[in-house]
């Protein structure tokens, strides 16, 4: 696990996402989205956010959809990287 997220709710998050072990460059945009969104009680569940009116709740399910869908790409991108960098190790081996 990374060592810059201080947090315990954010590790479990990324945890959750299979994004425990992604390269420390895209770790630091993680945890300032995660951060941001942490601000704005917008992580999961979170039952700080207080909801007034049925639009918003629904909003809100629509931003949290997106954002559980960017952390797939996230996720998909970083194996993508992985083995591109892995190819690229065995070839300069050739």
């Amino acid at each position: 696990m990374m060592g810059i997220f201080n947090n315990n709710k954010i590790k479990g998050i990324l945890v959750d996402r299979g994004l425990d072990d992604i390269s420390s460059e895209t770790s630091e945009q993680i945890e300032a989205i995660l951060g941001e969104l942490d601000n704005k009680n917008l992580l999961r569940n979170d039952k700080r956010l207080l909801i007034k009116d049925r639009s918003d709740d629904s909003k809100i399910s629509y931003l949290r959809a997106l954002v559980e869908q960017n952390w797939i790409l996230i996720a998909q991108n970083d194996k993508i990287i992985k083995l591109l960098a892995e190819k690229e190790k065995t070839n300069a081996k050739r």
